[in-house]
């Protein structure tokens, strides 16, 4: 395995990337409280299930569907890389109950939707979700040419449903081309207080609290695998009061 590279939160949300060499074995295993999902970001993997090897392919995130595998608390497989290797994004999330073995079934993308307009349009998929999932979220977006996501700044950070949910949340990019570079930033009161993280290929990023939103350099085009869990198990975005006005636009 080629660097694999992990964030946690501290509400047991993890996330790992891993760079497969051709031929090269993964073995997924998760606990009794713990489930697991395993989404193909590039190139070949395949499963070795109780039904049969399952195979999945995907050339570019940037123009190609997510598939990968989601595994339910307690179950286990092995993935093996194919002649090209494989880049995936593993994600860890505490379940809400404990659970015995159930099936591991396959992740397919949803078309993706179409959200803000002009220099903040992006197109997200939502992989998976309650009541599918136990109590993790994971998606994906892509943001072309320069675009701001994630925006305008949100935060979902208190229990207050239906204006707000609890959620820790963990990333994953991609830029095109590779030598691309975008911004995430995070606040908790006052943009100007802001914290800054440079993004670059197969970066990877944490939001445990606060505000945060995420730009693209312009010019190029920026991917990110999104993954949440927390107190609650949908999400509701409380939106920075001073640039929710841009909801109305």
């Amino acid at each position: 395995m080629t660097n694999p590279r992990t964030v946690r939160l501290p509400n047991g949300l993890d996330l790992t990337y891993y760079s497969i060499p051709p031929g090269e074995e993964l073995a997924l295993k998760t606990r009794s409280v713990q489930e697991t999902a395993l989404v193909l970001v590039a190139g070949q993997l395949t499963a070795a299930l109780p039904g049969g090897d399952d195979t999945v392919v995907r050339t570019d995130p940037f123009v190609a569907p997510a598939t990968g595998w989601h595994m339910p608390p307690g179950t286990h497989t092995v993935v093996t890389a194919g002649p090209r290797g494989a880049e995936a994004v593993e994600v860890h999330s505490p379940a809400a109950e404990p659970s015995g073995p159930s099936d591991v079934t396959a992740i397919t993308a949803p078309a993706r939707e179409v959200r803000g307009t002009g220099s903040w349009e992006r197109h997200v998929t939502t992989l998976l979700q309650p009541p599918r999932t136990s109590a993790l979220l994971l998606g994906e977006t892509l943001a072309l040419d320069g675009r701001w996501s994630t925006f305008p700044p949100h935060r979902h950070q208190h229990s207050n449903p239906p204006d707000e949910t609890a959620l820790q949340e963990a990333f994953a990019f991609r830029t095109r081309p590779s030598t691309g570079f975008g911004v995430l930033l995070t606040y908790d009161q006052d943009i100007r207080d802001a914290r800054t993280t440079v993004l670059t290929d197969t970066s990877l990023a944490t939001v445990p609290h606060g505000y945060h939103t995420i730009a693209g350099a312009a010019g190029h085009d920026l991917y990110y695998l999104w993954a949440a869990h927390g107190d609650d198990t949908h999400l509701a975005l409380h939106t920075d009061p001073d640039h929710a006005w841009l909801l109305d636009t």
